[in-house]
């Protein structure tokens, strides 16, 4: 799964200033919703809520990749935010997070859902994906950094 041929520029955050966990997760409903992406924003935050209460995506390392499958979207939609200032997010190594990567798949979609969360696993693993997104300061170059690894251009 190729991260990039469905990560858009608009979909893409540098210097979020979100204050919480909470806050992330309405920001993503609410930008897909802006966008026309999902039909009902507040069915999507809740069902990523949903998904963050079972257990927090925070995988660690200051990463965090709330995700959710729901009928309210009808294609991969993901968004990718370096956050102002690290937040709390019950993340495995107890450390906050600072790169969200956020996704939301139709519910009927679970082995795409599965693939694409591998495919950002994939990414967040590269030390150079993380730099770039640290200390970018543009969004072309995230979504060059991207391209760049899942194409073959870096092994790093």
């Amino acid at each position: 799964m190729k991260i990039w041929t469905h990560l858009s520029p608009e979909r893409i955050f540098l210097d979020a200033a979100l204050a919480d966990k909470n806050a992330v997760l309405q920001f993503i409903a609410l930008t897909l919703g802006k966008s026309g992406a999902v039909k009902n924003p507040d069915a999507v935050y809740s069902a990523i809520k949903k998904r963050e209460d079972m257990m927090s995506t925070g995988i660690g390392g200051g990463i965090g990749i709330p995700h959710a499958l729901t009928p309210e979207v009808n294609d991969i939609e993901i968004l990718l935010m370096r956050l102002e200032t690290p937040i709390p997010f019950e993340a495995l190594d107890k450390k906050p997070v600072d790169i969200v990567f956020a996704l939301v798949v139709h519910e009927n979609e679970t082995t795409l859902h599965l693939r694409t969360l591998a495919g950002i696993a994939g990414l967040c693993k590269k030390q150079d994906f993380l730099k770039t997104v640290r200390t970018a300061d543009s969004v072309q170059a995230v979504l060059e950094e991207i391209k760049q690894i899942e194409e073959g251009g870096k092994v790093h």
